[in-house]
């Protein structure tokens, strides 16, 4: 009488959507809600460990209200002779309103065969044609037909346009960011600030960086794992269509929280999910393997999140993108592919700004990293190494007297994907050689990194995929000392006011991304900041200089946006950003780590000259 799918049902003022997936990943799920205006309770699911048969009845269960607000209990379903099925939970402990050791009985109706729905928009640039469907096996593979076998009941959302060919020239975060957007707030049904099963995806032609394959979004209160893009430009050949339908569910993967199976905190590099890159399969070099083992499909573990993890840590909109261990949460505990081994080839390490490791609240925090060769032959690296939105690099905080599990990793609010790990991906480090970049670490997908005042201690960490001796697949791990900066607190009444300004999630999005046309209200609230700044305390005030590099990196920047349905492209202002930097003298490039220091004093060169031309 009880069958696998989605059913709806309802008792007094409480609603239930329950999921039935004994065939699939064995496990019963539910989402309980207020019946007045759908206000969500609290999540349940049948335990892990234990895979269901419907002959049983009644399981033990695990109930989520947030991640930090958790109990047990059980779930149970009956059927009656009529056809009719009804849930009946109960809690241990009370959970957002819901009571405890009362059994609440929910009469429920089969409603779709899919555990879960999802909106899709796709928008696609002129010239770049969506993926065919490709046959494998004799089975054909499409992206709506691959999410439908993950759990996902898809619907087109929406109202397609076409993004005109070349209008970026090659398309950074920011402008992929504003299109998202724009798209998002005038043909989509969800805000941007809500959560809904909408995901939005641009597909595009190339890049502004070589061998970038896609791009998702997750900014605290804005765009949160509700947009990507993909870039086809780097697909060619007989599997483009392939590698293009992998790559679109592998971004679609990361908007409903799934991280990648290679890095370090999963350890699961022998995976051949789509959240696998080919060139990372085994350690390396395994490509062919790879797509020769691929079956369009999420691993055990991801289906199972997929189709029942809490509401929250699932909808796009919900919790932080990699705030969910869901790979170790399940039975028989979590077991790395490959061992992580300590490596005292590299020396990585972190500088300040050259005025010092302390911050003025509501400050930007730009820190210079840096990985040194110290073998005696030559390394090879990844390009984008040193890029925590791309490669291996970790940055871990603490602050200052938290307990070490409070220690959590940043994440930038863009998420970058590369296609591939070929020559021009590569970097040869000679002996005694070192590579440099600098890190925003302002703003994450959790929100600020340093909301209070106060001290903290931030550790580079790099995981390296390797082998040992023997030729076994293991992680090089690289350490560095922690550095240790303090955020100073507001220093008056108009720092304070600034404060209330610095300390909202757009104006955080805005120095994340450089700037962008989306975010203009930040942009006007801090042009005020830093002429009041300014006027007391000249250029060489820390965030009078960061939100001038900042808004000549925006004015540079051409600009498209999409208004009464016609995307429209203003070019960027070269003189106006050149004019922006000149203002910067030796005291504001102090306030900066010393790569950004360089790079901003270079780029006012570079403006300058483009602005001659």
């Amino acid at each position: 009488m009880i069958r696998d799918g989605r059913y709806e049902g309802q008792s007094g003022d409480l609603s239930v959507t329950l999921r039935v997936d004994a065939d699939g990943s064995g496990v019963i799920s539910a989402d309980v809600f207020r019946t007045e205006g759908r206000r969500y309770l609290a999540s349940a699911r049948t335990a892990p460990g234990a895979k269901v048969a419907l002959d049983d009845g009644r399981w033990p269960a695990v109930w989520q209200a947030s991640p930090a607000n958790k109990t047990t209990g059980s779930l149970a379903l009956d059927s009656a002779a009529d056809g009719t099925v009804s849930a009946t939970f109960v809690l241990d402990a009370p959970l957002n309103g819901l009571p405890a050791r009362t059994g609440v009985i929910v009469p429920v109706e089969h409603e779709d065969d899919a555990l879960r729905p999802l909106g899709l928009e796709i928008e696609l640039e002129q010239g770049v044609p969506a993926p065919s469907p490709v046959v494998v096996e004799g089975i054909e593979r499409t992206v709506g037909g691959c999410l439908r076998a993950a759990g996902f009941a898809v619907q087109e959302i929406g109202r397609q346009s076409s993004i005109p060919a070349g209008i970026a020239g090659a398309w950074d975060d920011s402008l992929l960011y504003t299109m998202l957007s724009d798209l998002m707030l005038i043909t989509g049904d969800a805000s941007l600030r809500g959560r809904a099963w909408e995901l939005h995806l641009l597909l595009l032609s190339r890049a502004a960086i070589p061998g970038l394959a896609g791009v998702m979004f997750d900014a605290d209160g804005l765009l949160q794992r509700q947009g990507a893009a993909v870039f086809t430009a780097g697909f060619a050949g007989a599997a483009r269509d392939q590698r293009i339908i992998r790559t679109i569910v592998h971004e679609l993967g990361h908007a409903l929280n799934l991280a990648h199976r290679f890095e370090r905190a999963v350890g699961r590099a022998d995976s051949t999910s789509f959240m696998n890159y080919d060139w990372r399969y085994l350690g390396g070099g395994h490509e062919a393997d790879y797509w020769r083992n691929f079956a369009f499909t999420f691993d055990a573990d991801e289906l199972a999140f997929l189709r029942h993890g809490p509401l929250t840590s699932l909808i796009p909109g919900g919790e932080p993108f990699h705030s969910v261990r869901y790979w170790a949460d399940g039975a028989g505990g979590h077991s790395p592919y490959a061992p992580e081994i300590p490596f005292d080839g590299y020396r990585l390490a972190l500088t300040a700004p050259e005025a010092g490791p302390v911050f003025a609240f509501g400050q930007p925090v730009f820190l210079k990293v840096t990985l040194e060769n110290r073998t005696a032959k030559e390394l090879r690296v990844e390009r984008w190494v040193l890029d925590p939105k791309a490669g291996p690099l970790e940055l871990l905080v603490r602050r200052r007297g938290a307990p070490q599990d409070e220690t959590a990793a940043f994440t930038p609010i863009a998420q970058r994907c590369m296609a591939a790990m070929d020559a021009e991906a590569t970097l040869t480090l000679p002996p005694g050689a070192s590579l440099s970049n600098n890190v925003n670490l302002t703003f994450g997908s959790a929100g600020f990194t340093f909301a209070e005042p106060g001290e903290y201690d931030i550790t580079p960490v790099l995981a390296i995929p390797g082998r040992d001796p023997a030729g076994e697949p293991v992680q090089w791990l690289v350490s560095g000392e922690p550095l240790r900066v303090r955020v100073a607190p507001p220093q008056g009444v108009a720092e304070e006011r600034d404060a209330e300004v610095l300390r909202t999630a757009d104006v955080g999005a805005w120095f994340a991304l450089g700037g962008s046309d989306a975010l203009g209200s930040a942009k006007q609230a801090l042009a005020e900041v830093r002429e009041r700044r300014q006027a007391e305390a000249g250029t060489g005030d820390p965030v009078v200089a960061a939100i001038t590099r900042t808004a000549a990196l925006d004015a540079a920047r051409p600009s498209i946006r999409f208004t009464d349905r016609e995307f429209v492209r203003h070019d960027g202002d070269p003189e106006q950003a050149a004019r922006l930097l000149d203002g910067l003298g030796a005291e504001a490039l102090r306030t900066f780590d010393p790569y950004t220091a360089q790079q901003t004093a270079a780029l006012a060169d570079r403006y300058r000259d483009a602005a001659e031309r």
